[in-house]
């Protein structure tokens, strides 16, 4: 089906029915985003995020009181 048949198609369908396939194609182009979105492919971050060396280091007691 081409998209001259389904703009006819679409067309002759009562307005009530017209607003349904709209929905729905609404609902798809979601769907499709929100898949597009949540795919991750590995090492995409890489050099983006620094983690700093002494970043498992304890915290010292000026930062637990406060005082820092």
């Amino acid at each position: 089906m081409n998209s001259q048949q389904l703009v006819h198609e679409f067309e002759v369908l009562a307005p009530e029915l017209q607003k349904q396939v709209f929905d729905f194609v609404a609902f798809l182009r979601k769907q499709q985003l929100q898949q597009h979105l949540s795919k991750r492919t590995v090492g995409e971050c890489r050099d983006k995020i620094h983690i700093a060396e002494d970043f498992d280091a304890p915290l010292g007691d000026d930062f637990w009181l406060g005082q820092q």
